[in-house]
């Protein structure tokens, strides 16, 4: 068994587990049997979903399970205003670290209460894939998302520090101080939005240090889609391994495997942290598990949850499914394949037609050369509905790149657009400074008009 010792703590790398009792076979078969442990408990116990569900089902199956009413943002949210602070789900009173979602949808903040367990077995979840990662004992990490009231950063540091390496906390931050870090301190792993690491990358170019020259072994990005492509194209310009997370607020995590996010210039894994959630990946119109290789809604059931439970939260993440055993790693993990995490409600209305910003990420991105793009939608003055594109690429390219697309983008989807070429880096200096999801579209039809973040 292939156990990482951290001297009173120690894990399996290739189960993800803490316990020396989980074997991987038996891992599913545990996973659902927790769940249903869980779920028996808070229907006798928890206010919140003694309310919800009067009864279980007789069978145990995973049918079953998928038989339960899932739980979704608005509940939460609903909850936590009608009984105050932390909803009537918390029923602890050893509350010791607490969480909020961003709000960024427009729907809303959850809040998520953790006593010492909870916040343990998540930094544990975050420590595994780090290690993963190449992170050790010392290790220089880069930490560029912001420490504070998101789960993301205080998760981030926490697992880091199990690991115990040296963690420069610089998401506060401006991007040129981030550089000047870089270069006095030098960095083993930086850690940040693929965007972001982008832009990181760009403001190092412009400074006159050359991001490949920094001696940067492992770059994480967390937050947003991206291609095969983009991440060849990443890891050249640092010289770094490319590695990907996935985690949200509810308590599903997932980390790229050793080794990096691309095989054989492919996207490879994120294997789910088995101890710390049980995971379904759903069609959302069937309500049946998705296949490998499929695309489905994440809906998590954390499993080690105390203060703040939740029971099939549904995530509105969608993801391609890879089997357990599918990974060329052979980890008897179901995981998520690189790059493919997209929100459902990403959704942009055009000319009467409903278009998933996804389909405008991978039509765009299909141009080769397109390193990245922004997007808006306008009225004219004569009412009409106007799609202007800038996209980022080689100067040489332009002309034809921008011509590529109008007709990718034509065929593909049905829509004209109008596409304007930029050199490299020029949309890349104007992304914000606070670490957030990258903004691809604006809608300017009207004062009231909002596009969800992609």
């Amino acid at each position: 068994m292939p156990l990482v010792d951290l001297g009173c703590h120690s894990f399996d790398s290739d189960t993800s587990c803490w316990d020396p009792n989980l074997a991987g076979e038996g891992l599913s078969n545990w996973q659902l049997a927790r769940a249903w442990a869980v779920a028996e408990h808070l229907v006798k116990a928890n206010p919140f979903y003694a309310k919800r569900i009067e009864e279980l089902p007789v069978g145990r199956t995973a049918a079953d399970f998928r038989s339960l009413p899932v739980t979704v943002k608005k509940d939460v949210c609903d909850d936590t205003a009608a009984h105050p602070p932390y909803g009537s789900r918390t029923t602890s009173d050893a509350v010791s670290h607490l969480v909020e979602t961003s709000g960024t949808s427009g729907k809303g903040r959850e809040v998520y209460a953790l006593d010492a367990n909870d916040e343990l077995n998540i930094f544990r979840a975050e420590a595994i894939g780090f290690y993963w990662a190449g992170v050790r004992r010392g290790s220089r990490v880069l930490l560029t998302v912001p420490v504070g009231m998101g789960a993301g950063g205080i998760w981030y540091y926490g697992g880091l520090r199990l690991l115990g390496a040296n963690v420069m906390c610089v998401g506060g931050y401006p991007t040129e101080r981030k550089v000047e870090a870089l270069r006095r301190y030098g960095a083993d792993v930086v850690l940040a939005t693929p965007s972001y690491a982008q832009r990181l990358a760009t403001a190092c170019d412009d400074a006159g240090v050359n991001p490949a020259a920094l001696g940067v072994k492992s770059l994480i990005v967390a937050g947003e889609a991206y291609t095969a492509r983009w991440a060849a194209a990443i890891q050249a310009q640092w010289g770094a391994t490319l590695y990907e997370q996935y985690g949200c607020s509810q308590r599903a995590i997932a980390w790229t495997c050793p080794g990096g996010i691309l095989q054989n210039g492919q996207l490879g894994t994120l294997h789910f942290v088995a101890e710390l959630a049980y995971c379904e990946v759903i069609d959302p119109k069937t309500k049946e598990p998705t296949r490998h290789g499929e695309s489905g809604e994440i809906i998590v059931t954390p499993l080690q949850a105390k203060a703040s439970p939740l029971l099939r939260f549904a995530t509105q993440d969608r993801i391609e499914l890879v089997e357990a055993g599918r990974c060329p790693c052979g980890r008897p993990l179901h995981g998520i394949r690189g790059g493919s995490v997209r929100r459902y409600d990403d959704m942009i209305k055009i000319r009467g037609v409903n278009v998933w910003a996804a389909a405008f990420d991978e039509t765009v991105f299909s141009a080769a050369g397109v390193l990245d793009y922004r997007g808006q939608v306008t009225r004219l003055p004569d009412g009409r509905e106007a799609v202007e594109l800038v996209i980022e690429c080689a100067p040489e390219d332009g002309s034809q790149l921008a011509e590529q697309v109008v007709a990718t983008v034509r065929r593909d989807l049905g829509l004209g657009v109008r596409v304007t070429a930029v050199a490299p880096g020029e949309l890349t200096r104007g992304m914000p400074e606070a670490f957030a999801k990258i903004r691809r579209w604006n809608d300017l039809r009207s004062a009231e008009s909002s596009v969800p973040n992609t």
